[in-house]
């Protein structure tokens, strides 16, 4: 299956009235306060689409990685969702070069699987900069080989089912 995945934007979530709320850091990182929300966490919000799809899919992914505050990310899932309930999540639970385990949540856990697998890709190709070809993503009990190329304002990914077998860290 191919998809085009854009990024949206990418920052923090943040709670409000921080100091950094609503702010974009020098580096173009957005900000994003967040009722509910008690410790900044990681985000990538992407928009996916299918070519002949009749609309694109939000996506967010959060960081929650032993680095990125895995407490943190899982406080704020409900927050996010409730802010956002068209969207579907990601929570980003471990990644190396070529590979990532991640869980989906949201309203959209249940359907377009390939998708969210395609948007953690896009994170570890655009944020990471792993080339690997393909990248393997672990998604809940589901196995995808994604492979990515960039094409100016989006990715054009190609998402392959793996069957049972999870990839290697």
């Amino acid at each position: 299956m191919v998809a085009y995945l854009k990024p949206i934007e990418d920052g923090f979530l943040c709670p409000p009235g921080g100091p950094w709320a609503n702010a974009v850091t020098p580096h173009r990182f957005v900000m994003l306060p967040l009722p509910g929300v008690e410790h900044d966490v990681q985000f990538f919000r992407y928009s996916a689409a299918l070519p002949d799809g009749p609309r694109a899919a939000e996506h967010f992914v959060l960081m929650a990685t032993p680095g990125g505050g895995p407490s943190a990310a899982a406080q704020a899932l409900p927050h996010l969702e409730r802010a956002f309930p068209s969207v579907t999540v990601t929570l980003l639970l471990d990644a190396r070069t070529g590979w990532a385990r991640a869980r989906l949540s949201g309203p959209g856990a249940a359907s377009r699987k390939d998708l969210a697998a395609g948007c953690v890709a896009a994170v570890l190709a655009g944020a990471s900069w792993d080339d690997s070809d393909p990248i393997l993503v672990d998604l809940d009990d589901e196995h995808f080989a994604v492979s990515l190329v960039h094409e100016g304002q989006h990715w054009r990914a190609v998402i392959r089912a793996r069957g049972n077998e999870p990839g290697t860290p």
